[in-house]
């Protein structure tokens, strides 16, 4: 009896340490992609990801073939944290909650951090809008281009009362042909802080409201993981078929 719940234990681990490390990542990426923003065309972010999440299953499957358990995070955090074997995060009787509240977890993070950066982009437009000198700037060069070779930003040079400056800037898609090094380009500056600059077409708040509609539709993406992970909850917790008696 012993033997058979030890050898069902040990291949929920197996099965768990894939699974979970690989969900785990993917996790991360998306809280990395969504709140920090794209590090290089999406595709190749995508493959990257891909790649890696391949690569640690390979090791995974590497190390079980040698006879050895790679603990799932949750079994590792518990374990760190010394919290016993009736623990949420290693119960299986939370099962189906784990991924639920990863979930809230990943999409409540990315809408905060998405509406912070969103409030600081009103600010600083509403702060150049009141505060700012307009200029003619001059491009250097192209610092970003879309997949199709459009630039979307430029580094610019410009003379402020403090000095000469460089500084980057977004490009609205009807200058983007037209942005190539010695073209000038109009910005607004903050004389306080010269490298806080916007190309004038931004300063209605194009960016912020993007980062805004992102940060809206990660909220109600954690919304629904809270509704599911509130309903799983209740579910773990309700008397079980087989004892009926409740599950603290």
């Amino acid at each position: 009896m012993d033997e058979r719940g030890t050898v069902s234990g040990r291949g929920r681990d197996e099965h768990a340490s894939s699974s979970g490390w690989s969900t785990a990542a993917a996790g991360a990426a998306i809280v990395v992609w969504l709140a920090f923003g794209p590090l290089g065309p999406l595709w190749l972010y995508v493959l990257g990801w891909a790649a890696a999440l391949s690569a640690l299953e390979g090791v995974s499957r590497l190390v079980r073939r040698q006879g050895r358990v790679v603990p799932s995070p949750g079994r590792l955090v518990a374990g760190l944290l010394r919290l016993g074997p009736e623990s949420w995060l290693v119960a299986p009787r939370w099962a189906r909650v784990r991924p639920a509240a990863g979930g809230l977890l990943v999409f409540a993070v990315v809408s905060g951090c998405m509406g912070w950066q969103a409030a600081r982009e009103y600010q600083a437009v509403a702060d150049l809008r009141e505060h700012g000198r307009r200029t003619d700037a001059t491009v250097v060069e192209v610092t970003d281009r879309s997949e199709e070779g459009r630039a979307l930003s430029v580094a610019v040079r410009f003379d402020a009362p403090s000095g000469p400056v460089r500084a980057d800037v977004d490009i609205p898609s009807g200058l983007a042909d037209d942005a190539r090094p010695g073209a000038v380009v109009p910005v607004v500056y903050d004389p306080a802080r010269p490298t806080e600059v916007r190309q004038v077409a931004f300063l209605d708040g194009r960016d912020a409201d993007g980062i805004r509609t992102g940060a809206i539709v990660a909220g109600l993406l954690a919304a629904v993981f809270l509704a599911g992970t509130t309903r799983e909850v209740l579910r773990a917790r309700r008397p079980t078929e087989r004892d009926g008696t409740a599950v603290s």
